[in-house]
């Protein structure tokens, strides 16, 4: 699914000969609402992808990540359908590089993942603590 809306963005940017960053709705949710929304900079075919907001059909945030040079990079937050985080994961040129955290529906973090470029080199499970 993430290859095809970006296809089409691209392919109506370029009719549109836009520059900059441009927002576009990849795809709606049933009732109307955004459900991929990609930003992308440069114009018609050389434009690239630099953030992915993805929503769940009530309209709230599903997740937030932003790309360089076509990979992931920085931090990308999860939510749960109420807005409570879900967790946060950090990019370096694609590969999952620092913490990663998750929390519970109730906002506790209960896992830590510890990457170093793309490897994971350590877990710490919060939800065994007293």
């Amino acid at each position: 699914m993430k290859g095809t809306p970006l296809l089409f963005a691209l392919g109506f940017f370029a009719a549109m000969g836009c520059s900059g960053i441009n927002k576009f709705v990849a795809s709606r949710h049933t009732n109307g609402k955004p459900e991929v929304v990609l930003y992308l900079k440069g114009k018609g075919e050389a434009a690239v992808k630099v953030m992915e907001k993805v929503y769940y059909p009530n309209g709230k945030l599903d997740y937030v990540g932003r790309f360089e040079n076509g990979v992931e990079q920085g931090e990308w937050n999860y939510y749960y359908e109420n807005g409570t985080p879900k967790y946060t994961e950090h990019w370096d040129k694609g590969l999952e590089d620092g913490v990663q955290i998750e929390y519970a529906p109730d906002g506790q973090v209960y896992l830590e993942k510890y990457f170093e470029k793309g490897k994971l080199v350590r877990t710490v499970d919060r939800s065994r603590e007293p």
